[in-house]
């Protein structure tokens, strides 16, 4: 019986073992299966981590790539100068600035004999824009003054290649070259043109100043046309209005075109209210785009009766 006992305790304890050993052994292919699993579940992340790494150093290189391109390309967005001028009968004018010289037209000239055109208006165009296309309507519109009508810098036949400075500077030349002949000079600026007349309002004696589809700062403008791009550091010309308008004491009248899509009317509104010295005269041609809207007679009109006010 004794020894049947014993056989039975050693026959238990081996089963103990094999049992002990069984459980290690499913421990140790558990602990393979899992280091398996997590080499497996880590290559196939390395690849999704090495995806991503690529597609974003590929995004922030193509970023610098068109944040550069458009450092360096900035005044081709800026500036679209006409080639050449239409075929007009008015008479021409050569204006030098330096080693520059401004061409256009100018109208209803002065007569020796007579106090006719004693007064006059200096125009400054929009982007784009052929000042010659104004120069009829104009002509009529303002019978009793002279009219200047000079291409920028780079436009038209004038010399040079624009830039915010230089269409500054040349706005003074222009002005300085005419003021002698004349008793007062006005001045209308449209789109572009409007920058470089607040400029010149502040700079000379100016009688009247008219504003059409203005802006508050082109680098708003920009700001908002490409917003995930620092403009705000990358523009180098930046026709300021907004900055100058608190400065501007001449009488004033801005006309807005209804459905602008170039110059947000928010922008306009932005430059009004930086106007602090005086309160301009706003009139909104509700129907009119930002390139349409000399083509409605209440533009007319509202230049005609502005500039008639004494």
């Amino acid at each position: 019986m004794k020894k049947a006992t014993k056989t039975s305790k050693g026959t238990k304890a081996t089963k103990n073992t094999s049992a002990t050993k069984t459980k290690k052994a499913r421990k140790t292919n558990k602990t393979t299966t899992n280091t398996k699993k997590r080499r497996t579940t880590s290559k196939k992340r390395q690849p999704a981590k090495t995806f991503l790494a690529s597609a974003l150093t590929v995004i922030g290189i193509g970023y610098l790539v068109v944040t550069a391109y458009l450092y360096f390309n900035q005044r081709k967005f800026l500036y679209f100068p006409p080639e050449g001028v239409l075929q007009t009968a008015e008479q021409t004018i050569e204006i030098r600035n330096g080693s520059f010289t401004l061409r256009g037209w100018v109208v209803n000239t002065p007569d020796n004999n007579t106090a006719t055109a004693s007064n006059a208006i200096i125009y400054f165009g929009g982007n784009a824009e052929r000042p010659e296309l104004s120069i009829v309507d104009f002509k009529e519109l303002f019978s009793n003054q002279t009219i200047y009508f000079i291409n920028y810098r780079g436009y038209g036949n004038s010399d040079g290649t624009p830039n915010e400075a230089a269409l500054y500077d040349d706005a003074m030349a222009i002005y300085d070259y005419i003021a002698p002949q004349h008793n007062h000079i006005s001045v209308i600026g449209r789109s572009l043109g409007t920058g470089v007349a607040t400029y010149l309002t502040t700079q000379r004696d100016i009688h009247r100043l008219v504003l059409v589809a203005p802006y508050d700062c082109i680098t708003n403008i920009a700001q908002a046309t490409y917003p995930i791009f620092p403009m705000q550091l990358i523009l180098k010309d930046h026709y300021n209005s907004a900055e100058r308008a608190p400065e501007i004491t001449t009488p004033t009248l801005i006309i807005m075109a209804g459905n602008d899509r170039v110059i947000p009317a928010n922008s306009t509104e932005k430059l009004i209210e930086q106007f602090t010295a005086i309160t301009p005269q706003v009139s909104t041609i509700q129907e009119a785009t930002h390139n349409t809207i000399q083509d409605y007679t209440q533009y007319y009109l509202l230049l005609r009766d502005f500039m008639n006010t004494q």
